[in-house]
C-alpha cells in the first residue's frame, strides 16, 4: 500500500516535471548524427524514453529514470535515480554512450561530469508541439534514426491536421493537472495541452495564464468549463479522479459536471512532449464529438 505522503510526493513530482518543461526551451550539448550499432542510452525523462522507443531504439536503453514507464516493456530496463536524486556515478556505471536528460531536472555540473566520463549528453525541455518535433528530430539524429524521426513527426502532423479539420464550433475546457487534495494545478498559454484545446476547437479557460499554474476552486467554478480533462493519478485508494470531480461540493452547477463531460487520460498521453501527444489530442477530439453527438 502506498502511504499518503508518498502519493502526495508523487503527485507534486508530476506537477514539477510538467512545470519544468515550460521553464526552458529545447537544447542539447551538441548534436552528432549516425551513431553506430550497439549504441547504449540512459533516458532520465519519460518523454525521451518514449521517443527512443517510437524511433525503434528501445533496445539501446540500458537505464531509465523512475518516471519512465511507457511503453510497458520498459519495465524490464533497470532504473536509475533521476530528478533531484540524480546519481551520476550510478549512470556512469551503466557505461552508456548517450544520456538523455532535462535541463531543469539535472544540473549543468552533472552534465559536465557525464561528459568528462566520455558520455554524450542531450538535454530537452519541450513545451509546445513544435518543440516536441525538434526533440524527436534531434534524438533521431543522435541515434542514427533520422528517417524514423521524420516518419513519427509526419504521423503526428497528420493526426493533428485531421483533428483540426473536424474541430468543434467552440466550447471551453479546464485541464486538471493536480487534484484538489494537493492543490489545483492547470495549464495556460505556451503548453501543448493548450494547443490541443485549440486543435479540437475548444478554448482553455486558463489561456490567460502562462505555463503551469496553481489555481483555486473559485476560479474554475467562475469560469465554468464545458469540458474537464484530468491527468491526475489514481493510486488504488479513495475515489477515482472522475468520481472525485463529480462529487466536489460547490461544483454542482459547473457545466462539465452537470453533463458528465469529464475525460480522464491516465496514461500520460497528453502530458508528455512525445509521439503520444497525437493519441491524446485524438482522444480529446473523439470525446468532445461524442458528447456533442449525444
Amino acid at each position: 500500500m502506498i502511504r499518503n505522503n508518498n502519493k502526495r510526493a508523487a503527485a507534486l513530482a508530476v506537477v514539477l516535471l510538467l512545470a519544468m518543461a515550460l521553464l526552458a526551451g529545447c537544447g542539447s550539448g551538441g548534436i552528432s548524427s549516425g551513431k553506430a550499432e550497439g549504441t547504449t542510452v540512459v533516458a532520465l525523462t519519460a518523454s525521451s524514453a518514449e521517443i527512443l522507443y517510437a524511433l525503434g531504439g528501445g533496445d539501446m536503453l540500458v537505464g531509465r529514470g523512475e518516471y519512465c514507464d511507457w511503453p510497458p516493456e520498459i519495465a524490464e530496463v533497470p532504473t536509475v535515480s533521476s530528478g533531484d536524486e540524480t546519481n551520476v556515478e550510478q549512470i556512469i556505471a551503466l557505461k552508456p554512450d548517450l544520456v538523455l536528460m532535462a535541463t531543469m531536472a539535472q544540473s549543468p555540473e552533472q552534465a559536465a561530469q557525464l561528459e568528462e566520463a566520455g558520455i554524450e549528453v542531450y538535454t530537452s525541455d519541450a513545451s509546445t508541439i513544435e518543440e516536441t518535433y525538434v526533440t524527436i528530430e534531434e534524438i533521431g539524429a543522435l541515434i542514427g534514426k533520422e528517417a524514423e524521426a521524420a516518419d513519427v513527426i509526419a504521423s503526428m502532423q497528420e493526426t493533428f491536421e485531421t483533428v483540426a479539420a473536424d474541430k468543434v464550433d467552440g466550447g471551453t475546457i479546464y485541464f486538471e493537472v493536480s487534484p484538489l487534495e494537493y492543490g489545483l494545478w492547470t495549464v495556460g498559454e505556451g503548453t501543448f495541452m493548450d494547443e490541443a484545446a485549440g486543435l479540437v476547437g475548444l478554448t482553455n479557460i486558463f489561456a490567460d495564464l502562462e505555463g503551469y499554474a496553481e489555481v483555486s476552486e473559485e476560479q474554475v467554478i467562475e469560469r465554468n468549463p464545458d469540458y474537464i480533462l484530468t491527468i491526475t493519478m489514481y493510486y488504488g485508494e479513495g475515489a477515482k479522479p472522475v468520481d472525485e470531480l463529480l462529487a466536489r461540493s460547490g461544483w454542482e452547477n459547473v457545466t462539465a459536471i452537470q453533463n458528465g463531460a469529464i475525460l480522464e487520460l491516465p496514461n500520460n498521453e497528453l502530458s508528455r512532449p512525445g509521439p503520444r501527444l497525437a493519441e491524446g489530442v485524438q482522444a480529446l477530439s473523439d470525446f468532445v464529438h461524442g458528447i456533442e453527438n449525444g
